[in-house]
């Protein structure tokens, strides 16, 4: 299981009593050491990349529940009562922060076993300019509001965070600090080389223009400075005629060839595109767990379908 180190950060959020009365409550980064030092230590998370986290640092010293079903967005999932029980039996309850997982603040969770993994960072993270309300077919209807949340696109920022998971496994163990330690090392440094190889590809991009299929993706534009914007187009519905004269303005003064997916977009919908000179290319941002792999395979596979990109006739024309 995985590990990094963090800062001792405190973020209040608005809990809800069980007489429905909201408190507001103080998320630690690192909470105190807990007792029960000879059994593992049970981590619930919100997302898949912080349970990856917390298997690569903390290995068979930790056991790591994320439980969200497969084929929802654990952002906007929503436990029912027996997996919030189960939450509030964790000895560590390990969340993405900048708004993710909305019904931590409608649940009654201890506040001395939360982490909030982007807390050392609140300062960097990116409000998003609109509240738009969409559809995600059968998954229903919510909206982009408050603060971008996938956070752990940017590598650097998915270091602090596995930082942030680091220093609770040691203040709750730690007689076991060194084997937390060898763990997040190893993290780090496959972290850092994801970094460096997004970097590269990056760099062959230059200020081409870029469109994303879906406003998820400002942590990695920022960090590699790609000149990237966001439409609300879903992968698996057909865009209407509305979408379609939409994106012909937008290319008229945003010239791209190429469109960024979390999946791969319905194969009527890539031929479309490319009647208009754009090429699609998926990018999976991966917060719940991959059909195969693991949080790094899917990170790895998306940078190289970004280096193939970059490779391509059209970007190494400009």
């Amino acid at each position: 299981m995985r590990k990094r180190p963090a800062p001792f950060l405190t973020l209040a959020i608005a809990l809800a009593s069980c007489g429905n009365q909201a408190q507001e409550m103080t998320v630690s980064r690192a909470p105190a050491a807990a007792s029960g030092a000879g059994r593992p230590l049970v981590v619930y998370t919100v997302n898949d990349p912080l349970r990856y986290f917390a298997e690569r640092i903390g290995g068979d010293r930790v056991e790591v529940v994320f439980p969200a079903p497969a084929g929802v967005d654990p952002a906007h999932w929503s436990p029912d009562p027996e997996i919030v029980a189960a939450y509030q039996r964790a000895d560590r309850i390990l969340l993405n922060g900048a708004g993710y997982a909305r019904w931590v603040e409608r649940a009654t969770l201890r506040r001395d076993r939360l982490v909030d993994t982007s807390a050392g960072f609140a300062e960097q993270l990116i409000p998003l300019d609109d509240a738009l309300i969409h559809s995600h077919g059968p998954k229903g209807d919510h909206s982009h509001e408050g603060f971008a949340f996938t956070t752990w696109l940017d590598p650097k920022l998915a270091l602090e965070q596995a930082g942030a998971v680091f220093e609770a496994f040691v203040a709750a163990r730690p007689d076991n600090e060194a084997a937390f330690r060898a763990g997040f090392d190893a993290l780090a440094a496959d972290l850092r080389a994801l970094d460096e190889r997004l970097a590269s590809a990056a760099a062959r991009i230059g200020d081409a223009p870029l469109l994303f299929s879906h406003p998820v993706y400002p942590y990695l534009a920022r960090r590699y400075a790609l000149n990237g914007q966001s439409l609300h187009w879903e992968p698996d519905q057909a865009p209407d005629e509305t979408q379609w004269r939409e994106l012909e303005a937008r290319l008229a003064g945003h010239p791209a060839q190429w469109m960024i997916w979390e999946a791969a977009p319905r194969a009527e919908t890539v031929r479309r595109l490319e009647t208009m000179g754009l090429r699609a290319l998926v990018y999976a941002p991966s917060g719940n767990a991959p059909d195969e792999g693991d949080f790094l395979s899917v990170m790895v596979r998306n940078v190289g379908a970004l280096e193939a990109a970059t490779r391509s006739p059209e970007t190494e024309a400009r």
